[in-house]
């Protein structure tokens, strides 16, 4: 196959759907190149409270993720770039996997995607796995009690999607 330009594959999906585990295999199965959306969350802007953010605007372009979308764009065009937050050097392969939590939804990024696989996984598993990844290291009974509440008494809803914004 003769291809100009690498094809950008997204993987969208909740909090814990398992898109970056998905990428990480693929990458290396199709010694890819990929970038993951949680490696630019401390040199970007998203809103601080998310409920908040879900309950009066919806606007997936309130998280401003500047250096993201321009790595793509310049990996896409062939180009070696590094990676501002990791330092990590990222390559053109003919594929690039993306961790993509908002997918097309998010313009600035969603334009660079050529594929994108949505992650349907069931609310449970992803929060059992939410809970895995980030208790496992620093066991914390009461924080994770807490955590579950708010997600039952507030969060819940940021996690079901509805069907316009599945597309």
């Amino acid at each position: 196959m003769n291809q100009t330009q690498p094809i950008v594959i997204g993987v969208s999906g909740i909090s814990g759907a398992g898109k970056s585990t998905l990428i990480r295999k693929l990458a290396e199965t199709l010694q890819a190149t990929f970038l993951t959306w949680d490696d630019y969350d401390e040199i970007s802007q998203s809103p601080k409270d998310y409920v908040k953010w879900y309950e009066l605007s919806k606007n997936y372009d309130d998280w401003i993720y500047d250096d993201l979308a321009n790595n793509l764009k310049k990996i896409k065009e062939g180009h070696e770039v590094i990676c501002p937050a990791t330092k990590k050097e990222l390559y053109p392969t003919n594929y690039i996997l993306f961790d993509a939590p908002l997918g097309y939804c998010h313009k600035a990024t969603g334009k660079y995607i050529d594929f994108l696989i949505c992650l349907d996984t069931p609310l449970d598993i992803a929060l059992a796995r939410r809970l895995l990844r980030d208790y496992r290291s620093h066991p914390e009974p009461q924080k994770m009690l807490e955590d579950l509440n708010y997600y039952l008494a507030h969060s819940r809803p940021l996690y079901i999607l509805t069907p316009e914004e599945k597309a």
